[in-house]
């Protein structure tokens, strides 16, 4: 009777194999997904620009690239600070943060998410022109901060004297002010999507698109970091710029998804949030990079808060796009 015989390992076949089963155990994963860096991103408010950054963190795109994304909401200027001590590692108000970089900041625009301004100057139904804006009350985030500044420009091109033939109401962020709106206590108001979208539906008045009325008047909110960080922990940086622009991506290819978060994060019909999802398209970049002339206008917006701009300060002063050119690069190589 012959028995079968019994098959033979190589000692370097077994070493294999059982370090095969260490390395895709459960326990093996959770260390793995354990190990993933921590870090956090502020953001000023809940908006519909940084959705592709929502999308991202939900389809595990910043897990596979070894990023524990925290994302926190926190005010432009506090934000700034909390950059410079280490605090979080990066912000997402690109325009306010490009001219703190004018004043001596540390900081670099790694990505762009957007290219025009997200704002909509919304008014009440009584309010059918620019003109009948005279000595109304508007609604605004807060003084000098990139809402108000694009108005200003905006309102001072179609003839009104921003300073003094319109008042402000601070402490008006979108949600807010058109609570704001409907209840009287504002005539208009400088909106982000989706309550742009949301005060149409309620039979508010939409003045004007901002973002194609002022095109040189660019907000460019994208991801920024310090010096520091970009010197001592490039390759964080390096993946933090690859999972924004896969993310980025990612929104604009997958229109179900999108508008399903949109519907999720601001408690929104469906139909609605596909109106949200076309009005970002219009705003987002198309490559996650802005031009030098529109570094430029955000830089030049500066002086309309009554500051300057160093003379000799140039756009690439204030940019690293090498991270991003990079991804784009290994992208572009992987789907070949």
């Amino acid at each position: 009777m012959r028995h079968a015989r019994t098959p033979r390992f190589s000692c370097q076949a077994v070493c294999f194999l059982c370090l095969s089963l260490i390395l895709h155990s459960p326990l093996a994963l959770e260390a793995g997904a354990a190990g993933a860096q921590k870090v956090r991103l502020a953001i000023p408010t809940v908006a519909v620009m940084y959705a592709p950054i929502t999308l991202g963190l939900q389809q595990a795109i910043f897990s596979n690239e070894a990023l524990d994304l925290e994302i926190v909401t926190m005010r432009t200027d506090l934000a700034i600070a909390a950059l410079g001590s280490g605090e979080i590692d990066y912000l997402a108000h690109g325009g306010a943060a490009l001219r703190a970089a004018a004043q001596g900041f540390p900081l670099k625009l790694v990505f762009a998410l957007d290219h025009k301004s997200p704002f909509w100057l919304v008014a009440r139904p009584s309010i059918a022109s620019l003109e009948m804006l005279k000595g109304k009350k508007i609604g605004v985030s807060f003084p000098g901060d990139t809402p108000q500044l694009v108005l200003k420009r905006f309102l001072r091109r179609q003839g009104l004297d921003p300073d003094r033939e319109v008042f402000y109401v601070a402490g008006q962020f979108s949600p807010t002010a058109l609570q704001s709106l409907m209840n009287g206590v504002l005539d208009g108001a400088v909106l982000a999507p989706p309550f742009n979208v949301l005060a149409e539906d309620k039979g508010l008045r939409i003045l004007a698109f901002l973002g194609a009325a002022v095109p040189d008047a660019t907000t460019s909110n994208g991801i920024v970091t310090s010096d520091r960080k970009i010197k001592s922990q490039p390759e964080q940086v390096r993946r933090m710029v690859r999972a924004s622009l896969k993310s980025l991506l990612a929104f604009k290819q997958k229109r179900e998804a999108a508008v399903e978060l949109l519907s999720a994060q601001f408690d929104i019909p469906r139909k609605t949030a596909g109106r949200v999802y076309s009005d970002a398209l219009e705003i987002l970049t198309p490559d996650a990079e802005i031009s030098r002339e529109k570094v430029r206008n955000i830089l030049d917006m500066m002086q309309d808060t009554g500051q300057k701009t160093p003379a000799a300060l140039e756009p690439e002063a204030v940019l690293d796009f090498s991270f991003l050119r990079e991804a784009r690069r290994e992208l572009k190589r992987s789907r070949h």
